[in-house]
């Protein structure tokens, strides 16, 4: 009997422990109560952040506005958004440690970078609130904040202005966001090229050398490029998965040719002979 008591105590602690427990959406990182870091570095190289709300952006000045730069690259249609102007939000800022970009780091690993000079060349909108169109289904990373192209405005058609799903806007570098990659990048015209297209479509989900997203795979782990049967197979995976049928909208295929894929395979066997050194 004593034994029976002592276990119903022990479970009544342990139900009571779990009820009275904070929830783990309660201390969640930042944003997940519509709150945003974003982060700034002094001349002296001290980093400090600032911690913005959704109302807080939208004070900024709120623009219900659509992007058929948007719906083409997601097949949509008549998709309806809020957005402020990434232009506001900048001019908010003294960067005093030669910042020349944004770099754009997702709750789902992905990492997106926007140059500043872009932002001011085509007016880039960052999106609070989105509303796709009747009968249209979102995948589940598409989320604000988000990058948006306003209508009128015509970007070369790549992944990097699609970034969602945002949590921190860091201000950095572009000289040193790429430095460990750009050396490598020299080696000849077809790998500086595939550099090129890398950097714009692929890094935001396969990280190298410390820089890019961690959403997808490390492909110097999973592709031996010296050998011209895992190059085709590289080929292969990525037409098989990043499809314009690809179930969660992620058709980078729209953005490159294959001979541009075939420059990043010559990038990715630069960066793998580079390793070996």
């Amino acid at each position: 009997m004593k034994q029976i008591i002592c276990g119903l105590l022990g479970f009544f602690l342990v139900l009571t422990f779990s009820a009275c427990a904070p929830k783990q959406e309660e201390v969640e990182k930042i944003g997940s109560q519509r709150v945003y870091r974003i982060t700034l570095s002094d001349p002296f190289g001290r980093i400090f952040s600032e911690f913005w709300t959704i109302q807080k952006l939208q004070a900024l000045g709120v623009k219900e506005m659509s992007s058929s730069y948007f719906d083409r690259a997601m097949k949509y249609s008549g998709t309806e958004f809020e957005a402020v102007s990434l232009l506001k939000l900048i001019s908010k800022f003294k960067l005093k440690s030669g910042g020349d970009a944004i770099l754009l780091n997702c709750f789902d690993d992905y990492q997106g970078i926007l140059p500043i000079s872009d932002i001011l060349k085509y007016d880039l909108y960052l999106g609070t609130k989105i509303k796709v169109g009747f009968g249209s289904s979102k995948p589940g990373w598409l989320n604000p904040l988000l990058v948006l192209v306003p209508d009128g405005k015509t970007p070369p058609f790549e992944e990097r202005f699609l970034t969602a799903n945002i949590r921190e806007l860091k201000f950095v570098r572009l000289s040193d966001y790429y430095a460990p990659l750009r050396k490598v990048s020299q080696t000849s015209e077809q790998v500086k090229q595939g550099f090129e297209v890398y950097k714009n479509n692929c890094l935001f989900c396969h990280s190298l050398k410390g820089r890019g997203g961690n959403k997808g795979a490390r492909l110097l782990n999973n592709y031996a490029f010296s050998k011209a049967a895992m190059q085709k197979k590289f080929l292969a995976d990525f037409k098989s998965f990043h499809h314009k049928d690809n179930a969660d909208k992620q058709d980078v295929e729209q953005f490159v040719t294959k001979g541009q894929l075939k420059s990043v395979a010559d990038f990715l066997l630069a960066m793998q002979k580079r390793a070996e050194v």
